[in-house]
């Protein structure tokens, strides 16, 4: 009887290394093919479509962020009734990852293009019409101006 006491401690303990262990060469197998994927394209030709430069991803992280977080807030308060103690990290954690996600889709959101202010083209139309009569005035003044002016540049 001993020794299945020692087997389910043994178990207790490893259960999360392993599983920790297989998430991470998930994550890693999952990465190498998306690298062979791509360097595939790149070799037919083809430009990949980058995910990371549309805000495509960002949408979605902020999505899941609200959803884990409203998630979280829910369990924490019904957990709540049944007193402070370590059962409110079942709620917690999940609206602490929320949290952090939004965050993370707020800050990394591209900047939005400035708007340059209408009014200065509207000057520009006016002053086109105003230009065509004090150019026609100018050009006949201008005609007698170069005589005098002519005559002055001799002088000097």
């Amino acid at each position: 009887m001993n020794a299945m006491n020692y087997t389910v401690t043994y178990l207790a303990y490893f259960t999360p290394i392993i599983l920790t262990a297989l998430v991470v060469i998930l994550v890693i197998a999952l990465r190498w093919f998306t690298y062979k994927e791509r360097m595939g394209l790149i070799a037919q030709g083809v430009a990949p479509d980058d995910k990371y430069k549309t805000g495509k991803t960002q949408k979605s992280t902020l999505a899941i962020g609200l959803v884990l977080g409203l998630v979280g807030l829910a369990l924490t308060i019904g957990l709540i009734t049944l007193g402070v103690g370590p059962w409110l990290l079942a709620g917690l954690l999940p609206f602490a990852i929320g949290l952090a996600l939004i965050l993370v889709s707020l800050i990394f959101a591209p900047a939005k293009p400035k708007k340059e202010p209408e009014v200065v083209e509207q000057n520009k139309v006016e002053e086109e019409v105003t230009e065509e009569p004090i150019l026609e005035s100018f050009r006949l003044d201008d005609e007698d101006d170069d005589e005098e002016i002519g005559v002055e540049a001799e002088v000097i």
